[in-house]
């Protein structure tokens, strides 16, 4: 089994806002639970919920980004499994977790924007282009493409099940 499996680490899955990234990592996590007792799953929204006094302009995401990577380094170097989604499509956050981050796997969940625009829930997207919202990531907030280890186009919702098998696969290997 993969070192980050192990002796932890941090799988990290980032993407736009709708990309399915919180609902592809809480079903690794579930996957990974039946096997592993130290495992914990972040996500941006909660974690961000819980700082509670950042803004969503590019510096501030990239700070909380930042905080996100610190906790999940004093999680995994405690032996702990740390799965995070988050946007963080940003290239600080990118070099900070290469370079900081132990047994650290990035994942990109793609997705076309056109599918995006229709998952749009919260009305970010729609909001943004409308100018009626700022600070969206993908919209009036360019993001930087990732390098990551894994891409999963998540365009089309289905397979779930073989999206995880792919990824722990790909953990395997790595």
């Amino acid at each position: 089994m993969a070192k980050i499996l192990n002796q932890g680490g941090v799988i990290w899955l980032t993407g736009l806002a709708g990309s399915g990234k919180s609902y592809i990592a809480q079903a690794l996590y579930e996957k990974l639970r039946e096997n592993f007792n130290y495992i914990i799953h972040l996500d941006g929204d909660a974690f961000r919920e819980l700082l509670g006094h950042f803004g969503y302009e590019k510096q501030e995401r990239i700070k909380v980004s930042l905080k996100k990577a610190q906790f999940a380094h004093f999680l995994s170097s405690q032996g702990m499994i740390v799965i995070v989604s988050a946007i963080s499509m940003f290239k600080e956050c990118y070099e900070y977790n290469r370079k900081n981050l132990k047994n650290f796997f990035e994942i990109y969940i793609q997705c076309d924007f056109e599918e995006l625009l229709k998952r749009d829930k919260k009305g970010l997207y729609s909001g943004a282009l409308n100018a009626k919202i700022q600070n969206v990531v993908g919209v009036d907030i360019k993001y930087d493409e990732p390098k990551p280890d894994l891409i999963i186009n998540n365009t089309h919702f289905g397979m779930l099940d073989e999206k995880i098998q792919i990824i722990i696969k790909a953990l395997e290997k790595n």
